[in-house]
């Protein structure tokens, strides 16, 4: 999967339904596409997803999101809501990191849980079974260089 395929199904989310802060319907259309997708691209889309994330992982970035930046979880979920928001708004935002989201409502958790539940949904696997390792950490403070 490149990068173009990856933005393209991150385009499946539902704005709407992130804007108002309903995660788990944002996400399902995303979940629903790509578990049609081979196993290897939804290992492929894990990892990529992990790459957007570690490059928004920052001390510039935490600062930048204002209520979600002190807590790592809450950073995390914050940098997803940024990936949720499309390849455009996530450029924007590692090209200016004051348009980090400001509130706690602005979050996309559930981003994280995508490429399982949709191996799940078409494996008929429990998602908890997904095996899946990307080669970067998505965790919170995990790119050291930017944390410096």
């Amino acid at each position: 999967m490149d990068q173009t395929t990856f933005w393209s199904l991150i385009d499946r989310i539902d704005r709407g339904a992130l804007n108002a802060g309903d995660e788990d319907a944002a996400v399902a259309p995303l979940i629903d596409e790509l578990s049609r997708c081979p196993e290897q691209e939804m290992h492929e889309f894990e990892d990529i997803l992990a790459q957007q994330l570690y490059d928004l992982d920052g001390h510039i970035y935490a600062e930048a999101a204002d209520e979600s930046g002190p807590s790592g979880d809450a950073f995390l979920y914050a940098r997803c809501y940024v990936v949720g928001c499309g390849r455009d708004h996530y450029d924007a935002v590692k090209a200016n990191p004051t348009l980090m989201p400001k509130s706690l409502d602005q979050w996309c958790e559930s981003l994280l849980y995508v490429a399982s539940r949709a191996w799940a949904a078409a494996t008929g696997n429990n998602e908890e079974d997904w095996e899946h390792f990307t080669g970067v950490s998505y965790e919170t403070g995990s790119n050291k260089a930017k944390w410096k």
